[in-house]
């Protein structure tokens, strides 16, 4: 079985080319990291964001309107004051359901990060968990994130109902959804810069 082994291990070391060798060798690594599980949310999460792409706008015909029970919906800022989603009626309103423990919300964290550095003044950014506060506010300064957090109170009204995070809507100030993504995202990329930089000047 040893001699079986070591031609087979000669055969490839010949044939493969160093390119080969390299990606060989960073997906056995990925495959150990999987199986510890210190390593194993960064990885996913990693992965996630290789895979996340630019949200597309839904088409004008399909896009659904918040009725009173969504304005009407309350949260707590992360000051612990309720908050309802009526305050913010009027703007464009960028919401996302997240958690602490989510890859994928892990993964497009940093994109929305870059966002809202960019647009914090034409967007209102509001980022759920249901997660405690104490969660919450130590991942966010572990990250260095300086996003407004937010926990849910009562239930979610039936238009934001999920089975999925991260889920994220983009609400324009007429209170259409005008996009809706499950999974993670790039946000940060040219066409989202450019729907929300048009939806600010449209309100002026």
């Amino acid at each position: 079985m040893s001699e079986y082994i070591r031609k087979r291990w000669q055969t490839y070391w010949k044939t493969k080319s160093w390119f080969s060798k390299l990606t060989d060798l960073i997906f056995i690594l990925l495959l150990v990291g999987m199986l510890i599980p210190a390593s194993r949310k960064e990885i996913s999460a990693f992965m996630a964001g290789l895979m996340a792409s630019s949200p597309k706008k839904i088409e004008s015909n399909e896009q659904q309107t918040l009725d009173a029970q969504a304005w009407s919906w309350q949260l707590l800022d992360g000051s612990g004051n309720k908050v309802t989603l009526e305050q913010f009626k009027g703007k464009t309103i960028f919401l996302n359901f997240w958690a602490t423990w989510c890859p994928p919300c892990i993964a497009e964290m940093p994109d929305i990060q870059e966002l809202y550095n960019g647009y914090s003044d034409k967007a209102v950014f509001l980022l759920v968990s249901d997660e405690d506060a104490q969660t919450i506010q130590s991942f966010m300064d572990k990250k260095g994130y300086q996003m407004p957090v937010y926990r849910q109170l009562g239930g979610i009204p039936e238009i934001f109902l999920t089975n999925s995070i991260p889920t994220t809507w983009v609400i324009d100030p007429s209170g259409k959804i005008i996009i809706r993504k499950t999974g993670a995202a790039k946000w940060n990329s040219e066409a989202m810069q450019k729907t929300i930089q048009s939806l600010w000047e449209s309100q002026k």
